[in-house]
């Protein structure tokens, strides 16, 4: 099989990955109900069909299934997660539930592995910022013994830049915020996965997050390189600077600052920094939007003078 061969099934691979057929005529006996039925699972009690004796093959899946390795498992889930991100992102999203290890768990699960991994192999090193704040040390401290929510809570800071910057986009327009927040959790998954890299492998590993970002997002939008390129750019720094702007307001809260009106230029300038170029971000995406829109209304006129000559005709 030549290269080009194999790139182009691993495309048909991610847009569809699973095969959803099976033989209707071939009938099943339900050993937990009795009832005969066609299909993969039993209509009366939903047991899968086609269940052998216990064996120690049995013994490994139901220990497996603790860990979500079994049913929709959390590994096949990852390698998706790694190959299709966008893809599994929208089949998520959009209804195809069994695509996926349900994120959330899935998010908690990697954070157990990951402090784990951390004491097992005596990886203590966090790297923080610490503040004059007795809360921002609270919550850093917090972190390093829940990872998989601390990196949920960073990238929580990025579904607004995305709400607005994506809102236009050629695949999943108007997606909603709770879309977006399942959006971060899956993204939160991806973070999670490059900071154990990084522990491992060194600091260098954490470049591979503007790229997971972005090769996600192009998956998930569908805008071209530069379109998807400038839009990732603004949704990292704009995320970054809210979350730095949300750490200001908690310093400002639990501390008395020297100075009020230096706290408050702080927080001005993050505020301005952040929004504007999302606002300019998102009134270019609605531009390009209606431009886009535009040039499929000459095809509907098109196609409806063409249907209207055909029945003069008939």
């Amino acid at each position: 099989m030549s290269l080009k061969e194999r790139y182009k099934r691993f495309k048909e691979w991610q847009l569809d990955p699973f095969d959803w057929s099976f033989d209707e005529n071939e009938r099943h006996h339900c050993e937990n109900c009795g009832y005969d039925f066609a299909g993969k699972f039993c209509p009366h009690c939903s047991q899968k069909a086609g269940l052998k004796k216990i064996s120690w093959k049995s013994v490994f899946q139901s220990t497996a299934e603790v860990w979500g390795m079994n049913n929709r498992s959390l590994l096949y889930s990852l390698w998706q997660l790694i190959w299709r991100p966008g893809y599994l992102i929208s089949d998520y999203i959009n209804g195809k539930r069994q695509v996926s290890f349900p994120p959330v768990k899935m998010l908690v699960v990697m954070g157990v592995i990951s402090v784990l991994i951390d004491n097992l192999f005596g990886i203590n090193e966090v790297k923080t910022v610490r503040g004059d704040s007795p809360l921002v040390n609270q919550f850093f401290a917090w972190i390093k013994t829940s990872p998989g929510w601390g990196w949920l809570i960073m990238t929580c800071f990025f579904i607004i830049p995305t709400w607005c910057l994506f809102r236009y986009a050629p695949r999943n327009t108007k997606h909603t915020l709770p879309q977006g927040f399942f959006i971060t959790v899956f993204m939160a998954i991806q973070v999670l996965i490059v900071d154990d890299l990084a522990d491992f492998f060194g600091d260098y590993f954490y470049i591979l997050l503007p790229l997971c970002y972005f090769y996600a997002y192009s998956q998930l939008f569908g805008y071209g390189f530069w379109g998807n390129f400038w839009r990732v750019v603004i949704t990292l720094g704009s995320g970054f600077l809210l979350a730095a702007l949300a750490l200001t307001i908690a310093e400002l809260l639990t501390t008395i600052p020297k100075s009020y009106v230096e706290e408050y230029k702080a927080m001005a300038d993050l505020i301005f920094c952040s929004m504007v170029p999302i606002i300019v971000g998102m009134y270019i995406s609605k531009k390009t939007f209606n431009r886009r829109e535009k040039k499929k209304e000459p095809q509907n006129i098109e196609i409806s003078d063409n249907d209207k000559t055909e029945n003069k005709t008939l």
